[in-house]
This record gives structure tokens, sequence and C-alpha cells, in this order.
């Protein structure tokens, strides 16, 4: 099988005039400016939208400041064309010479897994899948060059030591793949061209780390170029690509959350044990993405930090509205549990210190009238002898409700700081501002949806749980005031 993946198409992408086809890595580059953007699950993106951030950047480097991005990008075309000929024999899929992040494992007489083990939305083995019922390790299924290729890049950026079920080569391996367990951000242009661009990073905003040399030219694993397109696994196809060797490989050291880290994740400050400790940012499976748009988009240094790249180009992006990606692979204990996107569009009010904590405020408030939901459906059930009530079926409701009405938030960001503030000087809840008359909406929604009212024991158990939900204002003490008696000018 001869196919290299800088002149054979596999990147499906979607171009501006609505055709749906896939490129090789010369096309892409070459066209980019006609070319809309990838059209590959959430997973998939993270990987080749790395891989093409990490081929621009190695082939033209990296502007000084942030300051300097105005003009960068003027030859990068030509510096790609140049770049991809000169390393092409580490882009073939298969041969005897070097192949694309795989590395020869010498053969130890023991089976080796079919090439579907490493695609992670297929049953294998003892992994299985709802729609998926092929999963024969005795029988491995054939795949095209394309797809292969898209599931090694994939793998590598996502690898867990658990995927391989604690095998005894990968004991005391560390979690080594540098996409694994975090949330990704990638600011979104009109074209492939720019969504690249705005996902390149100058050098400033990357100090400490340098820039380096991606793996096929020899760079070291602490380099930004490097971890970009990352192999801590070795692989090698075998059988024509239908089955596949694993063994570890490169062992890369965790980037930390501060100063070295990976540019496109999100940090946070959480409490572990009563000491504020930095993290990556996590999605959460069943959480709306839009409940965290606070914590992605602080780009004003400090300990929590919106992603590097975001930091790198917002001050280009100060007019108007911003749109950015974000999604990542959920895995627990080297389970694949879901993949998770969301694309969005926000105001430029929400990179201001200003607009986070009115958005943070306005999610607060979702989560304080989401727990008193709970409260009230547990009244309920209670009033009626029950011990438990559908709670989780409730807050479904809601927060799926609040899922698809993120934007009236966000549009209470306009004219923040203002006279033409749409919220003036009044708080969330306190108000019938549009937010929190949304959120009261959805809440009621979801509390009729689960408290039916069909006897008279339900309608009294409907109101216990009403009076928690909605519960009265607390009136104000009265204010004892002196009586001054009345005088008479004489």
């Amino acid at each position: 099988m001869n196919f290299n993946l800088t002149s054979d198409p596999w990147i499906p992408v979607r171009w501006l005039d609505g055709r749906s086809t896939s490129v090789s890595l010369h096309e892409l580059f070459a066209e980019a400016s006609q070319i809309a953007d990838l059209a590959v699950s959430p997973h998939e993106r993270i990987s080749i939208l790395r891989l093409l951030v990490c081929i621009a950047q190695a082939a033209h480097g990296a502007p000084e400041t942030s300051d300097d991005w105005d003009g960068w990008d003027d030859s990068l075309e030509s510096s790609v064309a140049g770049y991809l000929p000169k390393w092409k024999e580490h882009f073939h899929l298969m041969g005897t010479g070097p192949r694309f992040m795989q590395s020869p494992i010498m053969d130890d007489g023991t089976e080796s897994p079919p090439t579907a083990k490493i695609v992670f939305n297929l049953a294998t083995g003892n992994s299985v899948t709802l729609l998926d019922h092929e999963g024969d390790d005795k029988q491995p299924r054939f795949f095209p060059p394309a797809v292969i290729a898209r599931a090694i890049l994939t793998y590598q950026n996502h690898f867990d030591c658990d995927f391989m079920g604690q095998s005894p080569s990968f004991k005391g391996v560390p979690v080594a793949g540098t996409a694994i367990h975090a949330l990704h951000s990638f600011l979104m242009g009109e074209n492939l061209r720019k969504t690249i661009l705005l996902n390149c990073i100058d050098a400033e905003s990357l100090h400490p780390t340098c820039l380096g040399h991606p793996i096929w030219e020899g760079g070291k694993t602490s380099d930004y170029l490097h971890r970009l397109a990352p192999a801590p696994c070795k692989l090698w196809l075998v059988e024509g690509g239908k089955r596949i060797q694993i063994h570890k490989g490169h062992q890369y050291g965790k980037f930390g959350t501060t100063k070295i880290r990976e540019t496109s994740a999100t940090v946070v400050v959480a409490k572990i044990k009563g000491v504020e400790t930095p993290l990556l940012l996590k999605a959460g499976v069943g959480a709306g993405l839009w409940r965290d748009l606070h914590c992605i988009t602080v780009v004003q240094k400090s300990e929590a930090s919106a992603p590097l790249t975001f930091r790198s180009h917002i001050q280009s992006l100060d007019e108007g509205i911003v749109r950015f990606w974000s999604g990542e692979l959920v895995k627990t204990k080297g389970k694949v549990l879901d993949t998770v996107e969301s694309v969005f569009t926000v105001p430029y009010e929400l990179f201001k210190p200003s607009g986070q904590v009115r958005y943070q405020q306005g999610v607060a408030f979702a989560d304080i009238v989401s727990k008193r939901l709970t409260e009230a459906v547990k009244a309920y059930y209670a009033n009626l002898m029950q011990r438990s009530g559908p709670t989780e079926s409730a807050k479904r409701h809601f927060w799926n409700t609040l899922d698809q009405q993120s934007d009236i938030l966000l549009e209470l960001l306009k004219g923040i700081g203002t006279a033409d503030d749409p919220m003036g000087s009044a708080d969330f809840g306190e108000a019938r501002d549009p937010w929190t008359l949304a959120v009261r909406s959805a809440a009621d929604a979801a509390y009729e949806s689960t408290c039916p009212r069909g006897n008279s024991r339900q309608y009294e158990a409907y109101a216990a749980g009403l009076r928690v939900l909605r519960p009265l204002p607390k009136k104000s003490k009265p204010t004892t005031r002196k009586t001054i008696p009345a005088t008479t000018d004489s």
C-alpha cells in the first residue's frame, strides 16, 4: 500500500461552496482560503488541527510578540509548499522506511490486535459500542488508508496507557497523550486558513517553552512543536494495515498549568483539600460547555487563564464578536465515555473582567435555581410519603432547556458598564431581566414534567414543592423610629 499523507487525500473538509471532499496536506494548505472548515468528529478535530498548526509553524516559524501577527502569514503557502516535500518520506503510512507517527517494534510472537483497537468509536475485543457489533479480533476489519491515518494521529494525541488494559509493557507509563483529559478550545476564522493562523502562537506567549522541532525532525518531547504531534505510543501497522503492533514509546512529562502547558487548554483554580490549586479545565458528560465560558475567556494574566492562543490573538479580535470551538474526548479509566463539542459566537465583552463576572453570576444563578428545583421535587415526593423522586430527570429537563437559551445570557453582556446596560444595577433573580425569566421558566417546566397533579393528594404535594421552588421573599424587619414631638413657634 503506497499512501503518503502529503499527497494523498485523507482529511475530510467542507468547502466554502458547499462541497465536501477529502484533501491531502499539500492541497489543504494550497487551498485553505477556499475551505470553510474540517468535517470530522471532535477528537479528530483536536488532533488534525494540532498537526496543521505544527506544520505551519515548523515551516514558517513564529512572530516575536502578539503585536507582530500583521503580515506574518504573507508567504505561509510558499513556506509550507517547500517544507512538505523536504519531509515527505516521514509521512508514508506504510513501507519499510520512516512512517507517519510510527516506530518499528520487534516481533515477540504474540498476536497483534486489530487496527480497530485504535479507532475509538468502534467495538473491538471487550470494548463495545451501541451500534457497532463487528468487534471480532480473529477476523479484523479492513479500513481505507485515510481512516487508518486519522486513527493513528488521533490515538497518539489521546493515548492513555489504560487503553492497553494495564498490559505489563505499559506499567509505570505516565499519562502521556498531550491532548488527554482537558477541554481544548480553538479560535475559528472565516476559512480554514484563518483558523490555522488564529491557533498559531507567538514566541513571547509561548515562553518559557521553546518552539523546537516536530517529532519527524527529531524534536525533544518538551518542544512545543513535538507536543502538537506527539507519539507517546509505539505503533506499527502489519498485515497490510489490518492489525497493529502497540508498545510504549516516548514518555512525555506532564505540562504544568501555569508557565508551561498545552496552548489550547484552559486553566482554572479549584480548592483541593482547602488549597487553591491550578488545574486544566475538563468537560463533564451531560454538562453544557456554555457553563464554563467565563473560564475559557480569561485572557488577563493570572493563575487562571484562557488558552495561550487566545491571549496571543485577542488584541486583533477586539471588535464585534469572537468565534471559537471547544471540545473533548471524555474518558475515564481507559474507557471512552463520550465526545463533546460546541461552537460559540460570543461578544468581545466576555473577554473583559466585567463581562466574565456577569456571565459567571448568570451561571451561578441558574445553579442556585437547579438546586432549589431538586429540593422542590424531593419535597413533592416526601409529601406523598415516597423516599425519592426523579430529581435527576428534573435537572436534565432544566439544563437541557437552558442549553438552548444560553445566547440570552450572552446578549446581556452587550453594553455592560454603560448607560445602555440591559441589567442596570440589578442582579439576577431581582428583576425581570430575560435571563432570570428564562431560568425560572425552565425550572417551572421541569417541575411540571416531574410532579403531576392528578388528584387531591398530588395537588397538596405540588403546593408543598412549589413553596420550595418559589420561596416568598424574606420580610424586612420593621424599624423602630423615635417620635419627635411637634413644636410650635411661640
